[in-house]
């Protein structure tokens, strides 16, 4: 191969690793950002009563209500900045053990948090993992 056509297939080859590289850390922040909302989507989604007390402490209020043919439950929890912040589940009477969580707002009902990054911001302890005594091994 002559000179010139190395100089010519590595200026090229740069040119290609450039690009890409441009490529890669123009889009990296949305690539970034939609895999945030996957996990808050997925902490949201397998969220249940007793999982968001584990992670948010003992709530101010805990109700539980049985109407024909679901149970629901509600959980008032003080974040981080002193705000109270409903939690509100329900489940099937058929299957009581499996909650989903039905929404997140305010106990006044004023303010609704409807997207997962707005669930996950008010209360932010939802998405934090579960606090272990030093005492205890991993499993």
């Amino acid at each position: 191969m002559k000179p010139e056509n190395k100089m010519t297939a590595a200026v090229v080859v740069l040119g290609v690793v450039i690009v890409t590289a441009a490529a890669v850390v123009m889009n990296s922040p949305r690539w970034r950002q939609k895999a945030k909302e996957q996990h808050q989507e997925s902490v949201l989604q397998g969220m249940t009563p007793d999982k968001a007390i584990a992670l948010c402490g003992h709530p101010v209020l805990d109700e539980t209500q049985t109407t024909q043919p679901t149970v629901t439950r509600r959980l008032v929890i003080r974040n981080d900045y002193a705000l109270a912040v409903e939690l509100d589940f329900a489940a099937s009477t058929a299957e009581p053990q499996k909650w989903r969580l039905t929404g997140i707002q305010d106990p006044s009902g004023e303010i609704r948090y409807q997207t997962p990054a707005s669930q996950v911001g008010v209360l932010p302890c939802l998405d934090a993992k579960p606090v272990r005594k030093p005492d205890q091994k991993p499993q």
